[in-house]
């Protein structure tokens, strides 16, 4: 059985055909760029998506026969559309740090029990905060990047329930869209999708969609989900005592738990995977756009560990920030700079900066879930560095894991949940995956260390 399956990122569209053994083929990625501009606009053009869809489509399907299709998607994103589902606005990412006035709004009604309530908390990259701010004649659908592909393919609006439990407008504990949410910025139930289960068949590939994409009419579209949700998923990271570590654009910490950890003071979030599962973690709009911008001024970055310890130490909050502080108005800095210091030390210092937000991220579910992983699982392209490898193991306590194409995290979730609709158990061969997984040496421990000690004292007097 074959599945095709898609990533919808920040960074741009991944396709792949994943097998029964979780093999991954006709791999086609296609980068796109959001930028983030002067107002905290930072949108995707929805004729630029269709074009990557549509090409990946067509791009990957000739050679081989395929049995479904299953989706992944970057969180916290959606558009509006009209009543003939034609979109009028482009698709809001989380970058997009508009909707201060809707946090406001949210806020003034539901207070402290807003993240009781959701899992979610008040950051203008949620959903919800620009809904209530927006105001856009004729709209009648709330769609997702996601929800819109399978739409196009199928003629059927469904979203799944991780994905809605990252929008602010989904109750955690009732596993629905909120009224009370809903009711607060103006939105009429028939605008949001129904919800379904990720290894739901969402719908079947239309006549129409078929001719368009190049795929047989007929084909079972999968729901997937969120590409969080999915990257743990495909890293073997449902087993509580492993803990899932992403940096790709973003960067986050994640761990599966069988109940909800709801505490305000711990500054993380909460989402519901499913009836049975909820996805607790901390993420940070700070991860491989921050190395990406440190190569555009510095060039190259290191690619092995150092045993320094005068470097200088840099906070990442370029973007501003969501875990812990969810504060958008937090900005990058560096400590300790002298003239001695170099472009490479500098460089470096961006390297530490962002892996040690990371590491105090698992500090935080350390704390938060009461269950210390005996194993992190590595994903995201960010660890294509060499350096922030062996840095983040240096200062972990536990046995840090980067498994075989680890960038292929979100597809090989996807192709999980699209296998196990046709009854087709892949956990055997995921963990088979962690198993063959590189164990990333600690070098340089005591050193990195001892700098990740000093970044942990200037970044809690930035909060």
């Amino acid at each position: 059985m074959n599945v095709l399956c898609f990533d919808i990122s920040s960074g741009g569209l991944s396709a792949a055909i994943f097998n029964e053994e979780l093999a991954a083929s006709h791999l086609i990625e296609t980068a796109w760029q959001i930028p983030v501009e002067e107002d905290g606009s930072a949108v995707l053009d929805v004729k630029t998506f269709e074009a990557a869809f549509s090409n990946s489509c067509r791009g990957t399907v000739r050679p081989v026969h395929i049995d479904a299709i299953s989706f992944s998607a970057f969180m916290h994103n959606f558009l509006l559309l009209d009543a003939s589902d034609r979109p009028l606005t482009p698709i809001f990412t989380w970058l997009d740090s508009r909707g201060s006035d809707g946090v406001d709004r949210i806020r003034s009604q539901f207070g402290s029990s807003f993240h009781e309530r959701t899992g979610c908390r008040y950051h203008p990259m949620f959903p919800v905060f620009k809904l209530a701010s927006l105001r856009v004649p004729g709209a009648q659908r709330v769609g997702t990047a996601k929800s819109f592909a399978i739409a196009m393919l199928t003629g059927h609006w469904v979203e799944d329930h991780g994905t809605a439990s990252a929008t602010g407008l989904y109750n955690i504990r009732g596993a629905i869209w909120d009224r009370d949410i809903m009711n607060a910025v103006k939105l009429s139930p028939s605008a949001l999708p129904p919800l379904v289960e990720r290894d739901d068949v969402a719908g079947y590939l239309t006549p129409e969609a078929a001719s368009r994409f190049g795929i047989p009419a007929g084909t079972p579209v999968i729901a997937g989900s969120g590409d969080g949700f999915l990257a743990s998923l495909g890293s073997g990271c449902e087993n509580p005592s492993r803990l899932a570590a992403t940096l790709g654009t973003s960067s986050s910490a994640r761990r599966v738990l069988p109940h909800p950890v709801l505490v305000e003071a711990r500054g993380t979030f909460c989402y519901r995977i499913n009836n049975e599962l909820f996805l607790l973690g901390c993420a940070s709009s700070n991860g491989g756009n921050v190395l990406d911008w440190a190569r555009s001024i510095f060039g190259p970055l290191p690619e092995q560990s150092t045993a320094r310890t005068d470097l200088p130490t840099f906070i990442p909050l370029l973007n501003g920030e969501r875990s812990p502080d969810w504060n958008p108005a937090l900005t990058a800095t560096w400590h300790g700079i002298n003239a001695r210091h170099t472009a490479a030390d500098l460089a470096y210092s961006v390297i530490d900066g962002v892996v040690f937000n990371l590491a105090h991220y698992i500090d935080i579910l350390d704390r938060a879930s009461g269950v210390r992983p005996n194993e992190v699982v590595l994903s995201g392209n960010g660890f294509l560095n060499r350096a922030a490898l062996e840095t983040l193991a240096a200062v972990l306590d536990g046995k840090v894991l980067r498994p075989p194409n680890q960038g292929l995290a979100s597809l090989r979730g996807a192709a999980v949940c699209g296998l196990k609709t046709f009854g087709v158990n892949t956990a055997a061969e995921v963990e088979r995956l962690v198993n063959e997984s590189d164990v990333v040496p600690a070098i340089n421990t005591a050193q990195a260390r001892e700098r990740y000690s000093r970044y942990r004292m200037l970044r809690e007097k930035t909060s």
